[in-house]
């Protein structure tokens, strides 16, 4: 079992010590984080593991992270999260977060692009559905902001020809109703989808009062 055998001061960190375990030094910390340390203790004492073992940790970390990622795309904050969950120390999760993003397996612009595609071009969703889906997976705003405004102009669409996709495809289940029940229920299925009050109405003119407007379209055709 590894050793304090040793805590002198730190040649060239004024205010730090350097903690010496079985003769060798392993780790370099602010005196007053070492106040409770003594030689003779157990190395975990002063809060970290000897450089192999260490290593050893990380990899094993590292190693979990890729396996989570290979089972679906995550977030950089999702992924940490789960790997804490699954009792990862937090400092092997920083290192494994890190490795990850500069071997570019890990790329929140990237994640967040996928997550607004897939509600852009896929089933369709609001903006803001779409802002608080990749907020909810710790996705920082701007990164999700810029990610939406990038697939529409990929795609050359905007928020309101994704709400009267919505509409149309809803209108689908509604086509047993008189016309003001369809309007009514229309605008109350787009509003809780999250789309702002003046795109609703656009939209149900768009689909319902244009002149000789198409029958919704069959997906699944």
């Amino acid at each position: 079992m590894p050793i304090i055998t040793g805590i002198v001061p730190s040649p060239d960190k004024p205010g730090h010590v350097v903690i010496l375990v079985d003769g060798v030094a392993f780790a370099t910390v602010p005196e007053a984080s070492a106040a409770g340390l003594a030689p003779g203790q157990d190395s975990a004492a002063a809060g970290a593991e000897p450089p192999r073992k260490a290593a050893a940790g990380e990899q094993k970390t590292y190693d979990r992270a890729l396996r989570l990622l290979s089972f679906r795309a995550r977030s950089a904050k999702e992924l940490e999260k789960r790997l804490i969950e699954k009792g990862e120390p937090r400092e092997h999760v920083a290192t494994a977060i890190a490795r990850l993003s500069a071997n570019g397996l890990l790329d929140d612009a990237r994640f967040a692009e996928a997550k607004a595609r897939s509600g852009i071009v896929g089933k369709p969703r609001s903006r803001r559905r779409i802002e608080q889906d990749l907020a909810r997976k710790g996705v920082a705003r701007d990164v999700a902001e810029a990610a939406i405004r990038r697939v529409m102009a990929d795609e050359g669409t905007d928020e309101l020809a994704v709400a009267e996709r919505a509409a149309r495809k809803k209108l689908r289940s509604l086509s047993g109703l008189d016309p003001m029940e369809q309007r009514q229920k229309l605008y109350a299925f787009l509003a809780r989808q999250g789309y702002a009050p003046d795109v609703v109405r656009r939209a149900l003119r768009g689909v319902l009062d244009a002149p000789h407007a198409p029958p919704p379209e069959d997906e699944g055709a």
